[in-house]
């Protein structure tokens, strides 16, 4: 107690000095506090944006694929994913799995109508199953029409073949092309095959503004699964007729047999009006969300041991492209020049405690000569630096927590360009968190302890006499 009174007592005597020191301290701890908060706040509201609007926590897609999964993967669309039904059924077997939805990649033209006239506009899109896709991704904001007319609801299992494309898109197609696409407008879907064009007829059925990352969204547009596997020939048939199905069966290991079903009468007769068409998927992707993200790594692991889908998995940021690469650099960023603000505070804030002690030397002395022992004066000196620089913390604590929670709901302000690399767009909302709170204090703590032990250490190294005579 006695250490705790004389420390009081000196910092009262001298209150300009302290101030300044306790200034240097609170405005160092707050910009701790605040950088932190924003450098984990940007990372995890991106992580979240991202696997909301892009990837879900990971994506499934083919072995032979050479390359990974990417949002902009329209012009070297990836191969499809075989045994899709396989894989969904694999998938609803996983308690961790909250929704997934599979869809494609690709570019065709849309062939409209003009002035008497046909018109060919570049078209990239997401091919979707509209209910398993609305699921995981809410990101369109439909402006006119509807999302394939399902209302919003994952039940709808039979949705409205057509276009839905972007305000943004729409715009350009005018300033390029003088046409505005309308809902309800027909138009030919063409589709560049190995065999040449195909064409599917189709209609506009919605117009979309996204509401998070315009900056990827504006120029994707959505066309159904249905209308692609017909644009694209990803087609079978659901039953052979039964006279071929079991030809086919009793030849399959026998080459000469395979040939000889040419000379089978039974079969020159096959009705192709009895055969039943069904939609293939053209899947090349699905993206998985799940009620965890945190078990995302263990997830993908019993995926991958599970074996036999012919599939490979990358994880959100692998998906994501430069966009968690963004995230994770400019979280690096703002720690490092929140911990060179910090660097630059506590070198001030030393040498102005070195400048203090060491102009008590006399005092120092003094006590040396009364009988004071080295330990004492040190702990009388880190005493009075830590009452100082606590107090001073809390302050700045204080205001931190203020900051935080004031900007917890309407957020940070950034620029339009950096918000839509980082978490799709508007502000940055700040979450409170324990950690960087008493990181700030550790560190105030630490930096309190060092800055005080070197002057005294030289202080308490000369003699009474010496530091008397220095009066």
């Amino acid at each position: 107690m006695l250490i705790f009174k004389l420390a009081f007592r000196s910092l009262l005597r001298r209150k300009s000095r302290m101030i300044l020191i306790a200034l240097l301290v609170a405005f160092g701890s707050f910009l701790m506090i605040f950088g932190t908060t924003f450098a984990g706040s940007a990372h995890d509201v991106s992580r979240t944006s991202i696997i909301e609007n892009f990837t879900g926590d990971f994506i499934i897609y083919s072995a032979k694929s050479k390359e990974k999964p990417s949002p902009f993967a329209f012009q070297t669309p990836l191969p499809n994913i075989p045994n899709v039904p396989e894989v969904e059924r694999y998938l609803e077997t996983l308690p961790e799995v909250a929704a997934y939805a599979p869809y494609a990649q690709n570019y065709a033209i849309l062939q409209v109508g003009a002035n008497s006239k046909k018109v060919e506009l570049p078209f990239i899109f997401y091919a979707v199953q509209p209910a398993d896709y609305h699921r995981v991704f809410d990101n369109a904001r439909m402006t006119h029409g509807s999302f394939f007319a399902t209302g919003g609801s994952p039940s709808v299992r039979n949705p409205e073949h057509g276009v839905v494309i972007s305000e943004y898109q729409n715009q350009q197609y005018k300033k390029n092309y003088g046409i505005t696409l309308t809902v309800g407008e027909p138009l030919t879907v063409l589709g560049l095959t190995q065999g040449g064009v195909n064409a599917v007829s189709s209609k506009i059925v919605g117009v979309f503004d996204p509401k998070y990352y315009k900056n990827v969204f504006n120029y994707i547009n959505y066309l159904d699964i249905g209308t692609y596997s017909t644009l694209y020939n990803f087609t079978g048939v659901q039953a052979l007729p039964k006279n071929l199905d079991k030809s086919l069966n009793a030849s399959s290991s026998n080459e000469a047999a395979i040939f000889a079903l040419a000379a089978d009468n039974s079969l020159s007769s096959l009705d192709l009006n009895t055969l039943k068409s069904q939609a293939l998927s053209g899947y090349t992707m699905i993206a998985v969300k799940l009620k965890d993200h945190s078990r995302t790594a263990a997830v993908m692991n019993d995926i991958e041991h599970r074996g036999g889908l012919g599939v490979k998995l990358a994880d959100w940021k692998e998906a994501s492209g430069y966009f968690a690469q963004i995230a994770s650099g400019l979280q690096t960023f703002v720690y490092v020049a929140t911990a060179l603000i910090f660097l630059i505070v506590a070198f001030i804030f030393m040498n102005t405690l070195i400048i203090n002690i060491t102009e008590r030397t006399d005092e120092i002395g003094t006590m040396r000569a009364i009988g004071a022992e080295k330990g004492f004066v040190r702990r009388l000196f880190i005493s009075e630096t830590l009452i100082l620089n606590l107090a001073a913390s809390a302050i700045a604590m204080m205001a931190a927590l203020v900051a935080v929670l004031l900007l917890g709901r309407s957020g940070v302000p950034l620029p339009e360009t950096l918000s839509q690399f980082l978490i799709g767009g508007g502000n940055l909302p700040l979450h409170l968190s324990v950690g960087p709170f008493l990181q700030a204090l550790g560190v105030t703590v630490l930096v309190s302890i060092l800055a005080t032990l070197y002057p005294v250490r030289v202080a308490t190294s000369i003699t009474p006499l010496e530091a008397m005579n220095k009066r």
